[in-house]
């Protein structure tokens, strides 16, 4: 009979811990994570939340700034605006300010209970359900064909740069806020693509030339006709990321 009671009072032990963690668990999902941007910063810089878990951005900055997370960026928060976010799936998300790529965080998503079960030596019974993966999808390369209509970015796979070659008469957008050469020398009459592949935002901004937003990925094409020096710049991050093309 003692033998009988001293394994009901593991049971019910257990039973207590495993109630605490998921009580835990659901509490924290239900309160959102804080974090502030002031003087070009994010504060905290590294947060940890749980899963079901929102992050809320408030800008204290006069500048605004976005947040760009996973591929997505949030809409220009000015001052006094904030930016929430959901994170579901455990796992490590890194973040920049879209406009000011050194502004860098870092979310941390922890485990769920059945983890924090695991970690303390605790089994939970049942039959194991395998991950099914997902077949790989082939990625075809597109060419670039022609001359591009000004005001409409391009989305492309397979690019010159990702082979480590730089094609010609390119200018590439690459380390957060570099133009890739950024002189350019070309002949008159000579179509110029600028792609972006630093993961902000960009536009290109040439006299009255104007490029629609490049996303990651995206290209812009403009044909030189007549000899001259042409300067340009990003209209999103000014002069501080400036390129040239010298026409012959």
């Amino acid at each position: 009979m003692k033998k009988y009671y001293c394994l009901y009072t593991l049971l019910a032990a257990l039973t207590m811990f495993l109630g605490a963690a998921i009580s835990s668990d659901v509490l924290a999902a239900s309160e959102s994570v804080k974090v502030e941007i002031k003087n070009y910063k994010f504060g905290p810089e590294s947060v940890d939340v749980q899963p079901g878990q929102s992050v809320v951005w408030e800008n204290l900055d006069g500048a605004s700034h976005t947040i760009l997370i996973d591929g997505k960026e949030s809409p220009r928060l000015a001052k006094g605006a904030d930016y929430s976010q959901e994170f579901s799936a455990p796992g490590v998300h890194k973040y920049q300010c879209g406009l000011h790529p050194s502004m860098k965080g870092v979310i941390t998503v922890a485990g769920s209970a059945s983890s924090a079960a695991a970690s303390a030596g605790i089994a939970l019974h049942g039959p194991s359900v395998p991950t099914q993966q997902s077949a790989p999808v082939p990625v075809k390369r597109v060419e670039s064909a022609g001359i591009k209509k000004v005001g409409s970015p391009i989305k492309v796979i397979g690019s010159a740069a990702a082979s480590g070659k730089q094609a010609e008469n390119t200018v590439s957008i690459v380390d957060f806020m570099r133009f890739s050469p950024a002189v350019l020398t070309v002949k008159a009459g000579t179509t110029v693509t600028w792609t972006n592949y630093d993961g902000s935002n960009h536009i290109i901004l040439m006299g009255s030339v104007r490029s629609p937003r490049l996303k990651h990925d995206s290209t812009f094409t403009h044909t030189f006709d007549k000899p001259g020096e042409y300067t340009y710049i990003c209209a999103i991050h000014g002069e501080k990321m400036t390129g040239k093309v010298i026409v012959m």
